[in-house]
């Protein structure tokens, strides 16, 4: 793949450090600009096409949550490096509220920070790591849909890691699109444009095909683990689906008990009739569902209790923040405490360093997945990685406590 110059923008007033995270980035070989007000910053934003924006949250024109919302409405798709001298908890606010419009937050950086803070975030996407076929506009509902006709998309898997033993118990199928003309395609762009257009069925078809086709034979599959995949808001409407995974899996002879079908927060608290009889269906055949980016939304403890549910995910948001957040790791721990009084196993997303991976496994969380763990990968390259990995997983064994596997597999009871 070819590789392009990252470049940085930096929307600070304080022009000495300005220049000190100017200094800092062309060091790791970033092409930088730097502006002091927010129409200066829209005035260059454009031309520039920053890969990575540094954002003072303070600024005299204009307050950065504002700067954002109106980042939101365009095609900007930099990640963004948020800085404040108002305090962490302000800046856990920004971030939230940037990822919640759709913008990549990559880190933040209260106000006095060490140069090693900076250096640390902007290393991890440095110049020969950022691609050239990021897409320059967004697709037409009608490429989406040729794409799908031509089974242009394809799919990778991320392992899924038992906490307590260390072994590879699980993994989580991502769909991707690679487009002659686009480049690369965010799943949240193509996934957006199909649900909101009627056409979600045959890309969860496609995924859904490819995904078993590969778990049938895999030895993932011969060891005893399972396959998570997700389903669609559009999807769950389908009185059908139900049946219709069910036989795919019967075909593929996979067992349906093998399936954990992932639905965001906010679809689980969908009580339309049809919705929930999905989901009750699917469980009386076996398939195991789990709540996604949990934490994120709005469901209460009954809306919960009344969902035949086996599993909670807790959002990559609050695990990535661990290390630095207060706030996270709280959140982060109810929710598994929450999870284990419901008798649901706990799975947390994002995991990108070791001493998250260990807190998680003090609070007692189940599974884990994320980068530090392993990336989303082909399928034929998992094989090969979990053949070679299988019970030895980035020293978890190392870790205090060690224990037997979680075996809460049947999930709540329906009642």
């Amino acid at each position: 793949m070819k590789r392009s110059v990252a470049r940085l923008l930096i929307l600070d007033d304080q022009e000495d450090l300005a220049r000190n995270l100017r200094w800092i980035a062309e060091d790791i070989g970033f092409e930088v600009q730097c502006v002091t007000s927010a129409k200066e910053f829209f005035e260059v934003v454009e031309g520039f096409a920053p890969t990575h924006v540094a954002l003072d949250l303070v600024v005299p024109d204009m307050d950065g949550v504002e700067i954002m919302r109106r980042l939101s409405i365009t095609d900007f798709n930099a990640a963004l490096i948020l800085t404040s001298g108002m305090g962490k908890r302000v800046l856990e606010s920004a971030r939230t509220t940037g990822a919640e419009r759709g913008l990549q937050i990559l880190g933040i950086l209260p106000k006095p920070f060490s140069p090693i803070e900076l250096r640390k975030l902007l290393s991890a996407a440095a110049p020969d790591q950022v691609a050239d076929d990021t897409p320059t506009r967004a697709p037409s509902v009608d490429e989406v849909a040729q794409a799908i006709d031509a089974e242009a998309f394809t799919i990778v898997a991320q392992p899924k890691v038992d906490l307590r033993s260390g072994r590879v118990v699980g993994a989580e199928i991502l769909g991707r699109w690679h487009s002659d003309m686009l480049g690369s395609v965010s799943p949240e762009v193509f996934v957006r444009i199909a649900e909101q257009n009627g056409i979600m069925s045959g890309l969860c078809t496609s995924t859904f095909t490819q995904a078993l086709d590969w778990f049938s034979r895999s030895p993932l599959k011969a060891d005893g683990g399972h396959l998570s995949l997700n389903l669609s808001t559009t999807c769950l409407s389908d009185v059908t689906l139900a049946d219709r995974i069910e036989a795919a899996c019967v075909a593929r002879d996979v067992a349906t008990q093998s399936l954990v079908l992932e639905i965001t927060e906010s679809v689980a608290m969908d009580r339309t009739a049809d919705s929930f009889d999905t989901l009750t269906r699917l469980r009386l055949k076996g398939f195991r569902l789990s709540v996604d980016d949990f934490g994120t939304g709005y469901s209460s403890l009954i809306q919960l209790a009344r969902l035949p549910l086996t599993e909670l995910k807790i959002d990559r948001s609050f695990v990535m923040a661990l290390s630095h957040s207060t706030d996270a790791h709280r959140i982060v721990d109810a929710t598994i405490r929450l999870a284990q009084g419901m008798d649901l196993v706990s799975v947390a997303e994002g995991v990108e360093d070791p001493q998250s991976l260990a807190d998680l496994r003090d609070m007692g969380c189940d599974l884990a997945q994320g980068f530090y763990l392993a990336k989303p990968m082909v399928p034929s390259a998992l094989d090969a990685w979990f053949t070679q990995n299988q019970g030895i997983s980035h020293d978890i064994q190392g870790l205090p406590g060690q224990g037997a596997p979680v075996d809460r597999t049947s999930g709540a009871t329906l009642k």
